[in-house]
């Protein structure tokens, strides 16, 4: 059996979105991302995937942004080791970073899933001929 690689988006899918408003003021003072819940159905479908490569694929836009959803993802995804850790700018796209590991890796197509909560990133990732579900309907 090959193994399953597996590209997860942070907000809203790993944990809730943090509410809007304060969030920038909180982005300065550390403290946007520390009391997010994490998602219960996400954690639960990723902690059965046991032969599975499981990869943050999370959006920042500042540094103290990473730091805080370093923190966070040590708390409460353990199993997801922090080399695994990928964040990007808003610029890119997450299918143009799937396209590099799995070109870099000879990864199998059909061995890479993303689960996110947006359309406008799981659908690129589809045409580009990988799995890509939606985390509202695990």
């Amino acid at each position: 059996m090959s193994t399953q690689h597996i590209f997860v988006d942070y907000e809203g899918t790993l944990c809730e979105s943090p509410v809007c408003g304060g969030v920038f003021s909180d982005l300065l003072f550390d403290d946007a991302f520390t009391n997010l819940k994490p998602n219960n159905k996400v954690k639960k479908y990723l902690s059965e995937q046991s032969n599975a490569q499981i990869y943050v694929l999370g959006v920042v836009d500042t540094g103290r942004e990473v730091k805080q959803k370093e923190r966070w993802l040590k708390k409460y995804y353990p199993m997801i080791p922090e080399e695994n850790y990928i964040f990007v700018s808003s610029e890119h796209q997450k299918v143009d970073v799937i396209d590099a590991f799995v070109e870099r890796f000879g990864w199998d197509k059909s061995k890479v899933l993303l689960i996110d909560d947006k359309e406008k990133h799981l659908v690129p990732v589809r045409k580009a001929g990988y799995r890509g579900v939606n985390a509202n309907d695990l």
